[in-house]
C-alpha cells in the first residue's frame, strides 16, 4: 500500500485585508483594528494586516490619520480594483478574511464576493444595502456553503447602531404605551421588526 503524502498550504500572509481602507467608514474600521494589532496580549486574534485599494496615496494618508498622534504602522498596502477581478484574486489569495469597506456595493460588490469564493477566503463586507445582500445570497450561498467560506453582509454598519437604539428604548417603554412593531428606514433599504 502506498504511503499517502499530504502537503499543507502555508497559511496566507494576511489574518484580514481591509479593501476600501480610505472611505469615511473604513478610516474608523482601520482605527479599531489597529487596536487589535497593536494589541500586547497573545490572545489578540489578529496578527497581521493589509489595506487595499484603487490609490495608495489615498491609502498611506488613511494609515496615517488613523495611528495618529502616533506614526503610522509598517502596514502593507495593496492595489486592488472593485472592477479588475484579477486585481481581487490576488488580494484575496494573501489572507484568511477580506473585510470589504467598498460601496455601493451594488457597484463594486459582486467581484470581490466572487473572487473571495474562487480563493477560498471569507468574505465580510460593512454593506447596508438589503437588494445586494439578498441578491450574494441568492447567488453566492451554495458555493460558500460548498468551499466552507462564510460570506457575511451588514455586519454592523447599518445593523448594530439601530440594533442598539431599539434595544436602548425598549426598555424604556412601558405598556400601554410599549409599540409592537418599529420600522427603520434608510436611503437603501427599510427595516420592520415586530416585537
Amino acid at each position: 500500500m502506498a504511503e499517502e503524502t499530504h502537503l499543507s498550504t502555508p497559511p496566507p500572509p494576511y489574518n484580514i485585508i481591509i479593501l476600501g481602507a480610505s472611505g469615511f467608514t473604513s478610516k474608523y474600521v482601520l482605527k479599531e483594528s489597529l487596536k487589535f494589532l497593536n494589541s500586547s496580549s497573545p490572545s489578540s486574534p489578529l496578527k497581521s494586516l493589509a489595506i487595499a485599494g484603487r490609490n495608495p496615496t489615498k491609502l498611506a494618508q488613511s494609515l496615517s490619520w488613523e495611528s495618529h498622534p502616533n506614526p503610522p504602522p509598517n502596514i502593507t498596502i495593496l492595489t486592488a480594483d472593485t472592477l479588475n477581478f484579477d486585481s481581487l484574486l490576488h488580494i484575496s489569495s494573501l489572507t484568511k478574511l477580506i473585510l470589504n469597506c467598498v460601496g455601493p456595493f451594488r457597484l463594486h460588490g459582486d467581484l470581490v464576493v466572487r473572487a473571495c469564493l474562487e480563493t477560498r477566503t471569507d468574505y465580510l463586507e460593512i454593506c447596508g444595502e438589503l437588494e445586494f445582500m439578498k441578491k450574494m445570497e441568492v447567488q453566492y450561498h451554495d458555493q460558500a456553503f460548498d468551499k466552507g467560506c462564510l460570506v457575511v453582509s451588514a455586519y454592523g454598519f447599518d445593523s448594530v447602531l439601530a440594533e442598539l437604539g431599539l434595544l436602548f428604548n425598549s426598555r424604556q417603554w412601558v405598556s400601554p404605551s410599549a409599540p409592537n412593531t418599529i420600522k427603520a428606514t434608510n436611503i437603501q433599504s427599510s427595516h420592520t421588526i415586530k416585537l
